[in-house]
Parts: C-alpha cells; sequence; structure tokens
C-alpha cells in the first residue's frame, strides 16, 4: 500500500484510493475497448508518477533532474485523467440506467396495450367476454348483488345480408353507444357476442332495471326503425350464492328474453 500513496498530501491519498477504485472497476466490470484504454492510460499515468516519487525518496536518486521533473506532472496528468474516467464512466452509467428505465416504461406500456387487447372489443370499445368473466372472479370475492341483463340483436343477420357487413357493424356501435348513454352507475358493459351484450346493473332493484329498459328502449327507438331490427332483453339476478357460475346466470338471463 505504501507504494501507491505517496507521503506528499491528502490529495495524493485520495487521488490513489481513486486509483484502486478504478483498478477495481477496469478488473471486475464489462466496459467497452475506448473506456479500457482511456483507463489503462488513466492509471498508468498515475502510477508512472507514484512510481518517481517513490524513487525520488531513494538517496542515490533524489537529486537526479529527470525523476524530479516527471513524478509531479505525471502525477498531475494522471490526477486529470482518472477524474475524466470517472466521469466518463459515471454519465455512460446515467445513460445505461436513463435507457433501462425508458425499456420499463416501453415495456409497461405495452403490458398495458396488451391486457386492453385481451379484455376489449376492438370495434365497441366495450369489454369483452374474457373481461365479464374475470369480473365475477373479483365479485365472488367482494359478494356483490345485483342484475345481470342480456342483451341480443334481433334481425342482425338480415341487416348484414340486407346492406353490408359495414352496416352491420356501424349498429353495432350504435348499439353500445345507447348502452353506454343509458346505464345507470356503476354498471359495467360488455359485448360477448356477435350481436350480444352484457349490462351489470349494481342493483337488485326491479324499479331500477324498468327504468333502464325504458330508458333503453326510448334512445334506441330511432336505430331500431331505422336498421328494422328490435332489441330482446332478458335479466337474471347475480349474488353470492351463482357468481361462481357465471355461466348458469347468462343461461338463465337468455331463457327470460
Amino acid at each position: 500500500m505504501s507504494a501507491l500513496v505517496p507521503a506528499n498530501g491528502q490529495l495524493d491519498i485520495v487521488v490513489s484510493i481513486m486509483t484502486l477504485v478504478l483498478i477495481i472497476m477496469l478488473l471486475r466490470e464489462d466496459v467497452d475497448k475506448n473506456m479500457r484504454s482511456w483507463l489503462m492510460l488513466a492509471t498508468g499515468t498515475y502510477s508512472i508518477g507514484v512510481l518517481a516519487d517513490i524513487l525520488d525518496e531513494v538517496p542515490e536518486l533524489d537529486s537526479h533532474w529527470l525523476i524530479n521533473s516527471i513524478d509531479n506532472i505525471f502525477m498531475h496528468i494522471g490526477v486529470f485523467l482518472i477524474c475524466f474516467c470517472f466521469i466518463k464512466m459515471m454519465t455512460s452509467r446515467r445513460s445505461l440506467i436513463n435507457e433501462l428505465n425508458n425499456q420499463i416504461d416501453i415495456a409497461h406500456q405495452l403490458e398495458a396495450e396488451l391486457s386492453r387487447l385481451v379484455l376489449e372489443d376492438d370495434l365497441t370499445g366495450l369489454q369483452n367476454r374474457r373481461a365479464l368473466f374475470r369480473h365475477f372472479d373479483e365479485m365472488a370475492f367482494s359478494h356483490e348483488r345485483g342484475v345481470l341483463a342480456y342483451i341480443d340483436i334481433d334481425n342482425f343477420k338480415q341487416v348484414n345480408d340486407t346492406f353490408s357487413h359495414a352496416c352491420g357493424d356501424a349498429l353495432l356501435v350504435k348499439i353500445a353507444q345507447h348502452l353506454r348513454d343509458t346505464a345507470p352507475a356503476g354498471s359495467q358493459i360488455y359485448r360477448i357476442g356477435g350481436d350480444e351484450f352484457v349490462l351489470l346493473l349494481p342493483s337488485e332493484d326491479t324499479e331500477n332495471s324498468q327504468a333502464w329498459l325504458s330508458a333503453l328502449y326510448d334512445a334506441s327507438e330511432t336505430t331500431r326503425d331505422y336498421y328494422q331490427i328490435d332489441l330482446s332483453v332478458g335479466l337474471s339476478p347475480y349474488y353470492p350464492g351463482n357468481l361462481s357460475d357465471p355461466d348458469a346466470i347468462l343461461v338463465k338471463a337468455d331463457k327470460a328474453m
């Protein structure tokens, strides 16, 4: 250690410690070729200065002009290069950390987008059948109650055949919007099939369900007349005793149409 720590001031001690740290980093880290060259130049230059300083302590050499001249020069240059290497490595690390954070943000965005694609109907923007069944799992844990409304578009095939599939898609979007416009607060809306929708009403109150039905039929009257279709709606209650079997609830609502 005495060979690396000259006895001519605190700065030499600090810089010598920095030199040791750089050597350890050089040995431990997988730095690029350019950075490795700078590290070797910095440690080599400072080591020459240290060596000259040590030789200057030898009585036979203490008056040699070359040793007296180069020790401080090389040590000062070494200090500069060591500081440069530290700054360069820290900057490189900061850039790497920023890039990693950016990649993590991108990964989170992709995850959110994939989750949306998995649980959302592309055409209407409503939640899909998979999302409905996932929500039933959540409601089973929280022991929720309410009414499931199963909505089916009558004569939908005729719209596709008479007009076009594009018109059929437009009709689905309109019905989805009518459901959004009339759904009571706290309701969840899903498109679970070609022309099939589900609305989860958070209240078991029959009057609330009937009020929503009336609002839906009033809001969709123009659309139904234009496309010559009708809406069939079946209601089925859900409660802690049947939340674990959403298929049975759907079947019961289908039969109630």
